[in-house]
């Protein structure tokens, strides 16, 4: 090994420093990655009940608004209409 000058460390400690630096880095990263794809995951799921209660809720007034017809009638209990009073209180034969 040749000689050092001063108290300068040697190639074979910077390696390890460096090693050491690399690892914790790495592992650094390793673990905010994890905790970011736990948010995304908990994030994306909250919006697909988000998205679910939405399309719910946009049948449900399709259907209550639907200018269509119903396709199973309900007869009128009261029978026929024969006469109509209008607001005004006149009735209408």
């Amino acid at each position: 090994m040749p000689p050092q000058e001063g108290n300068s460390p040697s190639l074979e400690d910077l390696m390890k420093q460096l090693a050491t630096s690399n690892l914790e880095f790495q592992q650094s990263v390793s673990s905010s990655n994890m905790q970011f794809q736990q948010n995304m995951t908990a994030t994306i799921q909250d919006l697909k009940t988000q998205i679910g209660q939405l399309a719910n809720t946009v049948s449900q007034l399709q259907s209550a608004g639907s200018s269509n017809l119903p396709s199973q009638t309900i007869p009128n209990p009261r029978g026929n209409a024969s006469v109509v009073t209008l607001r005004s209180g006149k009735e209408l034969p």
